[in-house]
């Protein structure tokens, strides 16, 4: 189940920003927000239409329509032991 509104806090800390500069833009207007008692609730869609607006890309994984199966996960790969990179060390001949 996907979350569909955030709290400042929490807007905050998806965009990796202060809480007083998501206030600052749900003031100014450039964020919609609906005012709870003393607090602010954002949606989904406006907070990701902020973040691209912003110059951000995708906020969120892009998730299937509901009804639809997921996915099959990708099966592992199988990566090749990696060689030193660099000269081998040489060892001398003890006489």
């Amino acid at each position: 189940m996907k979350k569909t509104t955030f709290t400042v806090g929490e807007a905050a800390e998806l965009l990796s920003c202060h809480k007083e500069t998501i206030r600052r833009a749900i003031k100014d207007g450039s964020l919609r927000a609906a005012q709870l008692g003393r607090g602010y609730r954002i949606s989904r869609a406006d907070l990701e239409a902020f973040w691209t607006a912003k110059g951000g890309g995708s906020l969120f994984e892009q998730e299937p329509p509901e009804g639809t199966a997921p996915a099959p996960p990708e099966p592992a790969r199988k990566e090749k032991p990696k060689k030193p990179k660099g000269p081998e060390q040489l060892t001398l001949p003890t006489s």
